[in-house]
């Protein structure tokens, strides 16, 4: 896979006048965590993508294994993604703050 780099605040990411290309598990890993941040409705091609935060998520229906599921879910929806081999959700000033390391195609990776 190749793809455009984003930095932390998901800005594409210029070098030398040009954007910056990244491919492997350096562009697997950003897919992924792009995909787990796409709130269900924002992707204008697919509007059933992404995670229903505002209904689910925080809604109702949340709870932690209700969270850790849909995270799951979005992990695991690309070709590139073998599996999750540790996830890890903590709060943090009522943040969720999850960690998950998966294993790729490209070899093993923490987002």
């Amino acid at each position: 896979m190749q793809t455009l780099k984003i930095d932390d605040n998901n800005n594409l990411v210029i070098a030398n006048g040009s954007l910056v290309v990244i491919d492997g598990i350096e562009a697997c890993a950003q897919d992924t965590k792009t995909r787990i941040g796409i709130v269900r409705g924002e992707d204008p091609y697919d509007t059933e993508k992404g995670v229903d935060f505002y209904n689910k998520m925080l809604g109702k229906m949340g709870g932690e294994d209700y969270i850790r599921s849909e995270i799951q879910k979005r992990i695991n929806d690309s070709d590139e993604v073998l599996g999750i081999t540790r996830m890890t959700m903590e709060h943090i000033n009522n943040e969720i703050n999850i960690t998950a390391d998966i294993a790729t195609i490209y070899g093993g990776t923490t987002i």
